[in-house]
This record gives structure tokens, sequence and C-alpha cells, in this order.
């Protein structure tokens, strides 16, 4: 399938969200500008624009209901091409492929002539597979042939009876559009906090940054006061909640420690066995 190229003049349509100034786009279509398409737009240029942080070759375009004479630019991937233009851009024709269509000889055209008034028996040239013949050599060669269908003994009674459905499944078809980018409530936005800017956040060290995704009322009101409802000794703190999950994070970045005690084992770190760390400087063992 050959992409009609875009040029000036060339009329196509694309995504309402995929124009740029996006600002224009939401005021004259505030509640569809996401999945709305446009169609009967019209090209009158390209160039590059910065889209997404980055310099992309646009086209420059004008919307048809929005006619304030604002020249709207789209990437050149995002913009499907309707009606071609008299003169496409020079680069689309570098990246163009064009599609040679090869011609048959006169002799050629005969020959096939020849062949469908000819109506002689014809002569198979290729063999069928694993036809007698094929067979009997192979068994010459050494190699042993199994040529039935039966089962195999370990198989001959096991054969499962088809399962019994309680329902229709209903008919399985492919899916021909994404239900995601079909959702009016899904955006490809990118991820934000609600009470903390970046600046702040790229800022926090790691422990920062866990305390904030962590639900660190629930551990201090629920999960501290049944554990020290069930240790001996002086109560658990928050600090030291946090050093216990410390350990446990330290100790599953490690494989092929089953025993745990090993890593408050009072021998020397080896790197033939044992656990490559010692924990007692932090949380004792019981």
């Amino acid at each position: 399938m050959v992409r009609t190229l875009g040029g000036i003049g060339a009329v196509g349509s694309a995504k309402a969200r995929f124009f740029h100034p996006s600002k224009n786009i939401r005021e004259q279509w505030p509640n569809r500008h996401e999945t709305l398409r446009v169609a009967g737009v019209l090209i009158v240029g390209e160039g590059l624009h910065r889209v997404r942080k980055k310099e992309q070759m646009c086209y420059e375009c004008r919307i048809p209901e929005i006619d304030d004479n604002t020249i709207f630019h789209i990437v050149c991937a995002n913009f499907k091409v309707v009606t071609g233009a008299a003169t496409p851009f020079e680069d689309e024709l570098t990246l163009t492929p064009v599609l040679r269509v090869p011609t048959e000889s006169a002799e050629e055209r005969a020959r096939v002539a020849a062949l469908r008034l000819d109506e002689g028996d014809i002569t198979p040239n290729v063999r069928g597979a694993f036809v007698a013949e094929d067979i009997a050599e192979l068994r010459r060669e050494g190699i042993e042939v199994d040529d039935d269908n039966k089962h195999a003994p370990e198989n001959a009674h096991t054969t499962p009876a088809a399962p019994a459905t309680l329902f229709s499944v209903g008919e399985w078809v492919t899916p021909t559009i994404c239900p995601r980018k079909a959702d009016p409530n899904c955006s490809n936005r990118g991820g934000r906090w609600n009470h903390h800017a970046w600046v702040k956040i790229k800022e926090m060290n790691e422990l920062s940054l866990f305390r904030m995704c962590f639900p660190e009322d629930w551990a201090r009101n629920v999960v501290i006061p049944a554990s020290n409802a069930e240790i001996e000794g002086e109560d658990l703190t928050l600090r030291e909640f946090y050093v216990y999950l410390g350990c446990h994070f330290l100790m599953a970045c490690f494989e092929g420690i089953s025993d745990r005690r090993l890593w408050w084992s009072s021998k020397e770190v080896s790197i033939k066995a044992g656990a490559p760390f010692r924990l007692q400087p932090y949380m004792s063992l019981r």
C-alpha cells in the first residue's frame, strides 16, 4: 500500500489532540478534543517545530472549523493525507520508494498462452511427502520410521474427554482498536504528585521518597501497636520499624541465602559461604 504524499494543497485528517497550539483546539472542542478526529484539514506548508521537547518535522495546516487565520502544526507521522498535492514535499519524495511493476516480454506472454490452450496430460515433477519409496530409503539408512497414527502405549487409555462448558463464551474476534486509546478517560499525560512539585521531589533522598509513598500513619497506628502487644522488652518505635524494613529490603537483594540467621552470624564474611553482610549493628536477630 503506497502512502499518499503530503504537499501544499493536500487535504487530510488527524486526531484533534495532535494539533498545536493546543489552546485553540481545547477552546473549539472543550469536551471532545481528546477523541475527536478533524477532517478536511488543508496543508499550507512544512517545517521544524518543537513538539514533546524535541524538534520534529511537522505539517503546517489550516483547520476549516477554526477560521481565525491560525496556522496549526502537527507531526507528519500523526497526519493522514487523504487527497495528495500536485507537488509533494521534497523530503517525502526521497523517503518514499518507487514501486516498479515488472512487465512481461512478448515471448513470455506467448508461452503462457500456449500452456493455457494445451489439453495434454501434465507429468508431475514434485513427489509427495513420505511416499513408499521415501520410507523404504529411510529404513535402508537405518532410520526407524513410525508411519501409524496410533497412540503411544503410555497414552493409549488416557485420552482426555472434552470439558463440558457451563456457559457460552461467545465468539473470539481480533480487536481492531486499542481499548485504552478508545477510552476517553485515559490519557498519556505524564505522572505527577498532588502535594509536591518536581523541583522539591528531586531534592529528596531515597528514604524521604519512600516515606512519601508509604502509608506511615497505618504503620504508626496499626502495625506498631499490634507488634508491641506481641514482643517482649521495649516497645518498637517508628524508627526501628523502618530499620526492620531496611534489613528485609537488603536481604531481598541477594539470592541463595535460605537461612536468614546467617546475616547475624558471628563468623567472618566469606566469599564462599554465608551472607555477604552482617546486620547486628542495625538490629538484633530477635
